[in-house]
């Protein structure tokens, strides 16, 4: 259609039929060369469409390919003269578009903000990529194609910058280098091979999901693996760690330490050898009902966060047992404080309202026709048929692992910690149920144990905290204070001052050490004592080769020039002190006979 309306309307290009107001505002705040116009305007529209629809800058997938476009919009821009921000572009398509993309105008804000964010990180990539090429280049004196790549891959150091430093050829395929680098990356490492089996077995975890007992018959006996006709354990996957419990066969018990598929097969690892026949299985209960807490309580928590951080948020992966649970969640920044009590408060409010939770089975065109493509979460599986989990209104997945009934059966979620996965990848951890209860009462009675160091009620804690550092830091200066008046008893040896007091500060050892000195000073921590020689710069001796002399009676030694140590028993500290002011000594007088 748009190259229908570019022949219709006469245009020079595609670009001045579709866009021209775009065309015209890059033009307008451009100084010099007009050259890039065209790709700054295509660009900056592709960026609009991957931002709003969800997709965070990172460094894999499709994250990788809208940071490969920011950038690139950016260099252009720096080569135009382009006077405004890039978002000033995005925006105009977006007040272009937004009448029949309404979700972008929705989205103007988080776009405007990962641009920023993203501007920034390329400004300090390039400057710290200009002394990176700086550094290598005085080091090797070349630069090959895959250190090329290197640079661009894994420090956004366009091949453009290194040109202009170091002076290499680019490669006319560069950018082919780089998806083949790539494609290589994603090829997956061979799965463990599991050996066919021309059986399956019905998996009864899912129709009779709150049973714990079952009976069986084991139809293939190899070794320390069994395979029943039907079972209750459930074998790991999608995140969820498998069941455990026991198989009794005959009086003869069994512990089942694992479950997994093999096919339609599910194979279940024992310790110790069954044969063929009848078995009654009981799985791990608690275990299992906590796992089901924890991955209904997984999907809460994905829905929770895209509710406080927005609906760029997707899931990049997920993993449970019955102690704890974790979800890498995309997101564009760091996760504050107080978004993480907003996702938590959001989440326990789901909890209370006490919502169904639906496990279907449907054909796949259906699920998707009725809940989106927001049912992939965990990734698309290949199957024609979905296990659908629905917690109506707030959030629906395409998930074959266990789940509770209803919502209130969580009781509970606390949010444990966060950490950064990788760019773009946030990671959250926490409980649930009992578990949550467990690690609250864990917190509160590590608060009480402080307040009782602190001799504080719990709730004043922070402020007997605050005292006690004043004070220590109070202590500490005046402790540096002293040791660095030490020097005036010091030994002097050949016009060199020697100090040999035991214990003192790094900061106090520098202070000592301007000028004609050298200080030995010796310390016992954790039943281990270490030995330190440092020297003033203007003295030519070498405390690293007295340490290693040194440590020769300990445990080894070593360092720098005019600091060095020597570590080991506390019991030969004394000696290797002694052993040490001899070195100095001899060092000293060796240099000044010279």
């Amino acid at each position: 259609l748009e190259r229908l309306v570019w022949l219709v309307n006469g245009s020079p290009t595609v670009y001045d039929a579709i866009f021209p107001e775009v065309i015209d505002h890059i033009e307008r705040n451009a100084e010099n060369d007009r050259e890039y116009r065209y790709v700054l305007a295509d660009h900056a529209r592709c960026l609009a469409f991957m931002l709003g629809d969800g997709i965070v800058p990172s460094n894999s997938g499709a994250g990788y390919l809208a940071r490969l476009l920011i950038r690139r919009a950016l260099r252009f821009m720096d080569k135009s003269g382009y006077r405004d921000t890039l978002f000033s572009i995005v925006a105009k398509h977006i007040s272009l578009l937004e009448q029949d993309f309404p979700e972008l105008a929705g989205a103007r804000d988080r776009i405007d903000e990962i641009l920023e964010i993203e501007t920034g990180k390329f400004r300090a990539a390039v400057e710290k990529g200009r002394a990176m090429v700086k550094r290598h280049m005085k080091k090797e004196g070349k630069i090959t194609a895959e250190k090329l790549i290197e640079f661009y891959d894994s420090h956004g150091i366009h091949p453009e910058i290194v040109k202009e430093i170091a002076g290499v050829e680019v490669p006319a395929n560069f950018e082919s280098m780089v998806a083949d680098r790539h494609l290589k990356a994603q090829k997956k490492e061979k799965r463990e091979e599991m050996p066919s089996y021309d059986v399956s077995t019905v998996p009864l975890y899912y129709e009779k999901d709150y049973a714990s007992e079952f009976d069986a018959e084991i139809v293939i006996a190899d070794g320390t693996t069994v395979i029943l006709d039907q079972t209750l354990f459930y074998p790991e996957g999608g995140g969820e760690r498998t069941d455990t419990g026991v198989l009794v066969q005959n009086g003869v018990t069994a512990q089942v330490k694992e479950a997994k598929k093999a096919g339609n097969a599910i194979l279940h690892v024992l310790d110790r050898k069954l044969k063929k026949g009848k078995v009654h299985g009981t799985i791990d209960w608690e275990r299992r009902y906590a796992m089901m807490r924890h991955h209904t309580a997984t999907h809460i928590i994905n829905a929770a966060a895209r509710t406080v951080l927005g609906d760029h948020v997707w899931q990049a992966g997920s993993e449970l047992d019955e102690h704890e649970a974790r979800l890498d969640i995309t997101h564009y920044k760091r996760i504050n404080e107080e978004e993480t009590e907003r996702i938590e408060k959001v989440a326990n409010e789901v909890v209370a309202r006490a919502i169904p939770v639906e496990k279907t089975f449907m054909p796949r065109e259906e699920a998707e026709a009725r809940f989106g493509f927001r049912l992939y979460q965990g990734g698309a599986p290949k199957s024609s048929e979905l296990r659908v989990v629905n917690i109506e209104g707030v959030d629906t997945e395409a998930c074959g692992g266990m789940h509770v009934d209803n919502t209130a059966e969580i009781g509970f979620i606390k949010i444990t910690g966060l950490e950064r996965l990788q760019d773009g990848v946030e990671r959250i951890r926490f409980c649930a149920g009992e578990r949550a209860l467990e690690y609250m009462q864990r917190q509160e009675r590590l608060l009480r144990d402080v307040a009782a160091v602190l001799g504080a009620q719990p709730e004043n804690v922070v402020k007997a905290a605050e005292k006690l550092v004043r004070e220590w830091k109070s202590a500490r200066k005046e402790v540096e204070h002293l040791q660095k008046n030490m020097g005036a008893g010091a030994v002097a040896y050949e016009g060199v001052k020697i100090i040999t007091s035991d214990n003192l500060l790094p900061s106090a050892i520098k202070e000592l050490t301007r000028e004609k000195a050298v200080v030995i000073s010796g310390s016992v921590k954790n039943e281990r004592a270490i030995l330190t020689i440092a020297s003033s710069p203007d003295l030519p001796i070498d405390c690293s080769e007295i340490a290693r002399e040194v440590g020769k009676m300990m445990d080894g030694g070593g360092g720098k020039k005019t600091i060095a140590q020597a570590g080991g028993s506390p019991e030969r500290l004394a000696e290797a002190k002694e052993k040490a002011i001899e070195l100095v000594k001899a060092e000293i007088t060796r240099r000044m006979k010279k």
